[in-house]
């Protein structure tokens, strides 16, 4: 079966476009899979143009990461040897009146220039084109629709900043049971977040004080002073929409 790759537009007013070119899994296979876009009821997304080609860049700059990290240490062994051999060639061979100046310098001078070759090498290479043109009418022919999961996740996320980080507290009148498809759709979006705020400690806390069934007020104002409010207000959205996934997994 083919993968399934979501890009969810929170806020059409502002966009924030999450998607899944920031990670090396996406390009690993031999297909690209299916991609599906996803926002909130009402009007589409504004700057449509501007999103697409944001997506274009992550997705080019994934692909480049990608490739290049796949062959690292091929060209850092291919790097290091010539750098040895180039030294250790001056150093034999050629008679200089300042010894080691020359032999580190021209050594170094070589190695980079072969690091860098190899790197164009990489990024010239038909696996490399093949999967940015293919990733490129993925985009191009990717179909957007409207999602209640955006919808939760966005109300959630108005009513947080609208009542402060206190309406972590608050529970839905009734609770939203997601299908099968929005299952699946919840945990995508849940993923991309948790990759937002993967270099951010502040929200791993507060997942894990949920998780236990108790967040102090003290760690939800530390999280509106490290976040600001409007990113707080779509973390906390986020720590509501995990246990939905997860419960309707069972």
């Amino acid at each position: 079966m083919s993968p399934t790759n979501y890009i969810f537009v929170l806020d059409s007013r502002k966009p924030i476009v999450l998607h899944p070119f920031d990670t090396a899994e996406v390009f690993k296979s031999a297909e690209t899979g299916s991609i599906i876009g996803r926002y909130s009821s009402g009007d589409s997304p504004r700057d449509a143009d501007s999103i697409r080609t944001a997506l274009y860049a992550a997705m080019e700059k994934g692909t480049r990461r990608y490739y290049l990290n796949k062959g690292y240490y091929l060209r850092l062994a291919l790097t290091t040897g010539t750098f040895i051999a180039v030294y250790l060639f001056l150093s034999i061979l050629v008679r200089d009146p300042v010894p080691l100046i020359d032999e580190l310098l021209l050594g170094s001078l070589a190695a980079a220039a072969v690091f860098f070759a190899s790197e164009r090498h990489a990024l010239s290479s038909p696996r490399h084109l093949e999967s940015v043109l293919r990733f490129r009418r993925a985009i191009d022919g990717a179909y957007f629709s409207e999602s209640r999961i955006v919808d939760l996740v966005e109300a959630w996320r108005d009513e947080a900043v609208a009542l402060g980080p206190a309406a972590f507290y608050k529970s839905d009148a009734m609770e939203p049971v997601l299908s099968g498809d929005e299952k699946e759709e919840a945990q995508a979006l849940c993923s991309l977040l948790a990759r937002r705020w993967k270099s951010r400690p502040v929200v791993a806390e507060l997942y894990e004080a949920s998780a236990n069934g108790r967040v102090p007020g003290l760690l939800l104002d530390k999280a509106a002073r490290r976040l600001g409010n409007e990113e707080c207000a779509l973390a906390l959205a986020y720590l509501r929409l995990i246990p939905l996934a997860l419960k309707s997994a069972e």
